[in-house]
């Protein structure tokens, strides 16, 4: 991006102040003539190089220069490596003598530093340099992901200073780039899971019989077709026959529920690690349910983040994630259902999903299930993973009823307190994956994992 294109007015208010340093150059000069002496001339020689020079490079430094940014890739799995690379051109005669840039990310990204092997956090890319006439400079940062989000990356800004270092003058691009950080993913058995089973003894991907009142699709005509599957309207159009497709009475579909309790829980009794580890198990099972053939949908009592600008009413939400509002990304209402499908699109909607979540922004999971109390069918495999501290009893008594009318229920535990009594009080199978100890053995195997020379 050019600066000259969005370049302010120029503030003259500092202009005007360093113009008094004219007064002492011509007063020199005016003496040096009358008693000829050299030293004066020498002087207010100097006085006028310091009242011109500055003023110079204020008006002109800003002029003319180009800058970009770029962040690849801009999707990445949890602990895999981001390039960040910052471009400043200068396109004039003018050197710069005082540039620095900075290049904010909101929120701050965790990462695993390359160079000394230690986990960082980093809240912006800055730059403090010079630049000839007609130079370019391109600084690259490498930097290894370790942690989930979404993160904004911008906007830039330059910041312009003379020789001397009195006058500074800056500006602000416009220029955005977004990183997407997949939550860490482990199988069942690295999470202690490895008796959890989606549904029970079923062993094919669809039933027996189809529903002819669903159709779903059509496809080319077989000879073998039944006539009554043709589909006229859609044959007519193609200029060659078509049949229907129709849904299977029977699907094996996985509905992975993710609650994070109510906000004044999960601010006041869960972690922000027990939070991630959540997440990362929830993901975990869906991912593996996918491969394993299913159906697969999820349901989520959080909010999201979109990566628009956010709205005056949504700023003060999202202040303590983003930190400053004005680099805030607008926010999906809280309860998010991403429906049932087993596509290979499924799996980035349902990752992008789970990397977009801000869990502490929540409502109570009661009302998430009465609105989508329509996805809950016979013959579904629900899969509720949640924190020990943050589980709802409602919850439980409403899985209870889902249970009761066909479906099948499991519970997915996270973090270090006895699950003793709700074992005992429920009548679906229960699953500790434990607390800060699994979770941080999982960041450390991808760490060590990643950490194999290049």
């Amino acid at each position: 991006m050019q600066t000259d294109d969005v370049l302010d007015p120029l503030d003259t208010k500092p202009l005007r102040l360093h113009r008094l340093w004219y007064v002492p150059g011509c007063v020199l000069s005016i003496m040096s003539l009358v008693i000829e002496q050299p030293l004066l001339f020498l002087a207010a020689l100097f006085a006028l190089v310091i009242a011109c020079v500055p003023a110079w490079w204020y008006r002109y430094a800003l002029r003319s220069l180009e800058a970009r940014q770029q962040v690849h890739p801009q999707r990445l799995f949890f602990g895999e490596d981001v390039a960040l690379t910052v471009t400043i051109e200068n396109q004039k005669r003018l050197p710069l003598i005082g540039l620095a840039c900075q290049v904010p990310l909101r929120p701050p990204l965790p990462f695993f530093s390359l160079q000394e092997a230690q986990r960082e956090t980093l809240g912006a890319i800055d730059y403090v340099g010079s630049l000839w006439g007609f130079e370019r400079t391109t600084r690259r940062y490498h930097l290894r992901c370790f942690g989930r989000g979404f993160y904004m990356v911008g906007p830039f800004t330059l910041e312009i200073s003379d020789p001397f270092g009195w006058m500074k003058r800056r500006i602000t691009l416009p220029l955005y780039d977004t990183l997407l950080v997949y939550p860490p993913l482990a199988s069942l058995e690295d999470l202690g899971l490895p008796g959890l089973h989606l549904m029970g003894e079923a062993h094919t991907t669809h039933g027996l019989f189809e529903d002819p009142l669903y159709v779903v699709g059509v496809r080319e005509y077989q000879l073998d077709d039944d006539p009554r599957r043709i589909h006229w309207k859609t044959s007519a159009r193609a200029g060659e026959l078509r049949s229907k497709v129709y849904e299977y009475s029977y699907q094996r579909r996985v509905l992975v529920i993710l609650e994070m309790g109510t906000p004044e829980k999960t601010l006041v009794a869960l972690s922000w690690e027990m939070q991630e580890f959540a997440i990362a198990v929830a993901a975990s099972v869906a991912i593996y349910s996918l491969d394993e053939g299913y159906m697969v949908g999820l349901l989520t009592n959080c909010a999201a983040l979109t990566g628009r600008e956010l709205s005056g009413q949504t700023v003060g939400q999202a202040k303590q994630h983003w930190g400053e509002p004005g680099m805030a990304a607008d926010l999906v209402p809280e309860g998010i259902y991403v429906p049932f499908d087993r596509d290979a699109g499924q799996y980035e909607r349902l990752l992008t999903t789970f990397a977009r979540l801000v869990p502490y922004l929540n409502v109570p999971m009661e009302e998430v299930l009465e609105r989508q109390d329509e996805i809950f069918t016979r013959g579904t495999s629900v899969i509720l993973v949640s924190a020990v501290q943050t589980l709802s009893p409602v919850t439980i008594e409403r899985l209870q009823e889902v249970r009761s009318k066909g479906s099948v229920v499991q519970c997915v535990l996270v973090g270090d307190q006895d699950m003793l009594t709700l074992a005992e009080a429920v009548d679906f199978p229960i699953y500790a994956v434990g607390g800060s100890e699994r979770w941080h053995a999982l960041i450390h195997a991808i760490a060590n994992e990643r950490r194999a020379p290049d």
